[in-house]
Parts: C-alpha cells; structure tokens; sequence
C-alpha cells in the first residue's frame, strides 16, 4: 500500500489542476462543434495540442521563435492579424511563465537583461511622447517579444542539446526562406531575392547571420553532410542574388575574423564558399536575364542610395542631438526624415536610418543608443572570454562570435535592431558565459 506521501506527491497542483479542467471543458466544446463542422473541430484539436505542447516545452517554444525568423517575411500578418514574431514571442513567454509557475524554473540574472530591459523601459515611455502613437506601439511591441525572447535564452541557452537543435532549426528555416526568396526572383515577382513581406537588406541579414551556425553542423553525422553543404549554397546564393552590401560587407567581416582566429578550418571554408559559388552561379545562369535587369536596376540606384544613406544617417544624428533623453518615439523616424532631409512631402521617404545605433539614438535617445552599443559589446567580449576559459563548445560559440561580428558590421548599414539575431546571439552568449562562470565557481570549492 502507498504511503500517504506518495499519494500526496501524485496530486496534482493548483495549476494542473485547472488545465485539466480546462482541457476537459475545451474537449466538451468541441465535441459538440465536431456534429457541426468538423473540419474546423480538427483544425482547432491540432492547433490547441500544438499550444499545449509548447506551453509544457520552453525549449519547444524557443526553437519555434527561431524557426520563425528567417520566414517571417514570408506572411503579410500572422493569425487574427499578429505577426508572428509577436504571436511566436507571446506564446514562448506563456511556456516560461507557465515553467516558473510550476516551479520547474529557476531566474538566473546577469548584467545584460538590465541593459535589454533598460531599452526596452525607454521605448516604453518613448512611445507615450512619439508624434505617430500607433507606430511606435508596433515597434515598441516586436521589441518587448525580442526582449522577453533575450531573458528566456539566457536561462536556458547554456544546454547544448537545444545549441545543436537550435543550429539545424535555423538552418532549416533559412534554408527555406532562401529558396522561398530565389523563386520570388526567378519568377519576376521580386526584382532581388527576398521574400515577399520583407526587405531585402533585411531578409539577406538573416540568412547571413545564420551562415556560421550552418557551418558547425558540418561536423555532424556525415550522411548529412551533403545536405548541409547545398544548403549553405542556396542560402549564401540567396544573399549574394539580394544584393545587399550591407550584409556582404557583414560577412567580409566575420570572415576576416574567423581567419584571423581560427586559421585551421579555412580549407573547410572555402571548400563551402566555391560550392556556394558554383551554386550561385547555377541560379544565375538558369535566367540570365533576371539577374542582367537586377544588376541594372542596383547600378542605377546605387548613387542615389549612397546620397539618400548620408542624408538619413545626418537626420538621425540631428534627431538625437535634438531629442536626447527619449527620442522621437520608436517607428517615428520616418515622419520626421522628409522634413530633415529637404525632400518633398509625398515623394521618397526613408523609414529607417540604416544604422542601428542612429535609429535608436534617434527613436528612443542617446541613453538608449549607448545602451544598445554596450550590449553588443558586451557579448561579444563574453564570447571571447568563453573561447579562452573553455566555456560552452568552441565550435558553436566560434560560430556565435563570426554571426555576432556579422551582425554588429551589418548594422553599422542596416536598421536591424528589430529583428532577432541581435538578441539571440546575446542570449546565447549571456547563458553560455553565466554558466561556463557557475560551473568554475563551483570546480574551484574545496572538497
């Protein structure tokens, strides 16, 4: 017979509890629903089984965040009208609250949730001064789901199960995304390779920082390997077809350090880079045509672009000098660019600064801008300091650190500070550093 404390044990808690009276109910109602339309009855069987699993699976919920990314651009909006960073950040913070709930979590604080959620306190009450209200409650919005998506990684980031799944999920994804983008151009619904809601500066940052995470799973099991190589050339074919200079600028650079720091690998590099090329060119030749007018078409905007950089970068910079403590509000840059810039009302208008530190400046102050280069700073010297303590798998955070420089030369042309790279390879960093620190701590007790 049981003892009373293992009968006691076996109930379950206050929150189990109601979901299981909830479930209960849910079954009940769609049982009835299934007489009527039972085609929608399944759809919402699937749907709520999938939420649940992912509200039980943080882990789940965090590969889901980043599954979504690279295809984000793919969808105009997400279901009932939210996009899916929002929908996809809200769901994984429910999974982690849940987890804290249950108390199968523990919050582990470190020095760059302060300065993610410092941001984010500031874009918070930039929004109630921004001219434009609306605008500035949808950025202010994706950022607080990338904020939340920042802590939750540095909880639980240090695993390196969910590294490696967290690597051949943002492969997968990217991959996707980039033969997604180079049928959008070969097709002529595109004049570049991006997808259709998205940027192609934005939609070739995102691949370009996933490149280095495609890389480590070279060293997997070796039937996969060929798999990971043509993958590797259609994302990388995907970004040199976006032309975008502000990534390829990026990868320059993140190349350049991987040489300068990891000499013995450069052969596996280029062996991928001349695949890359060659499958670059296989997509090239399959419409010479398309790329002839895409070349045209960069050529004869490429002055202007150049000009119109300048003059946004000088608005920017006059923003934040004018406005120091909070900015125009967050999305708002482009309501004051015309007017800053001489251009007439109605004609061009640059949403962005393209350049993440004076588009923060700008939209939410000069605090905030400094607050946003010391977290980049700040991971990338934890991921250095990881590399020499023997933190966390080299080969991964290696690959952190080439996505990080990568992502950080890219901004310095790009206004990426909204999208996910930044916080997921600061999250990571943060939870490898924290727990590579725990862990010496702990090794360097007596006994």
């Amino acid at each position: 017979m049981p003892s009373p404390a293992r009968i006691e044990a076996a109930r379950p808690d206050g929150l189990e509890l109601a979901g299981l009276i909830g479930l209960a109910a849910a079954a009940g109602i769609l049982a009835l629903g299934a007489l009527e339309r039972p085609s929608l009855a399944l759809v919402l069987v699937l749907g709520g089984a999938a939420v649940l699993l992912f509200l039980l699976r943080t882990d789940l919920a965090l590969l889901l965040v980043v599954a979504a990314a690279p295809l984000e651009g793919a969808f105009s909006s997400g279901p009932a009208g939210i996009s899916v960073t929002k929908l996809t950040g809200g769901l994984c913070f429910a999974s982690f609250a849940f987890s804290l709930a249950r108390g199968r979590g523990k919050l582990v604080f470190e020095r760059g949730q302060a300065i993610v959620l410092g941001i984010l306190a500031l874009a918070l009450v930039s929004t109630l001064q921004a001219h434009e209200t609306s605008d500035a409650l949808t950025t202010t919005s994706r950022y607080a789901s990338f904020a939340i998506v920042y802590v939750i990684f540095t909880q639980l980031g240090h695993d390196r199960v969910l590294q490696r799944r967290l690597a051949w999920t943002l492969s997968t994804a990217a991959t996707i995304a980039a033969g997604l983008g180079l049928h959008e151009y070969l097709s002529g619904q595109q004049q570049l390779a991006t997808l259709p809601y998205v940027n192609q500066n934005d939609f070739a940052f995102m691949l370009a920082t996933s490149l280095p995470l495609m890389f480590v799973l070279l060293s997997g099991p070796k039937l996969l390997r060929p798999l990971v190589l043509v993958a590797i050339g259609l994302v990388s074919a995907a970004i040199l077809l976006s032309l975008s200079r502000g990534a390829l600028v990026g990868i320059a650079a993140g190349f350049l350090l991987f040489v300068l720091t990891d000499r013995r690998r450069v052969r596996v590099t280029l062996t991928a880079g001349a695949l890359a090329t060659i499958g670059t060119l296989f997509v090239i030749h399959s419409n010479p045509q398309r790329f002839h007018e895409a070349l045209l078409l960069k050529s004869q905007v490429a002055q202007q672009n150049v000009s119109t950089r300048f003059g946004a970068w000088g608005a920017a910079a006059r923003l934040a000098s004018d406005h120091p403590l909070l900015g125009v509000g967050p999305g708002n840059f482009q309501f004051y660019y015309n007017k800053l810039t001489g251009q007439p009302v109605g004609t061009f208008t640059l949403t962005v600064a393209h350049n993440a530190l004076l588009d923060v400046g700008a939209e939410l102050g000069i605090v905030a801008m400094f607050l946003l280069a010391a977290y980049l700073v700040l991971a990338f010297v934890r991921l250095t300091s990881c590399l020499e303590h023997g933190y966390g798998d080299p080969a991964f955070v290696r690959a952190l650190r080439i996505s990080l420089a990568i992502a950080i030369v890219s901004a310095m042309f790009l206004s990426e500070q909204y999208f996910l790279p930044f916080w997921l390879l600061g999250g990571l960093a943060a939870a490898i550093w924290t727990d590579g620190r725990r862990r010496a701590a702990r090794a360097s007790l007596p006994g």
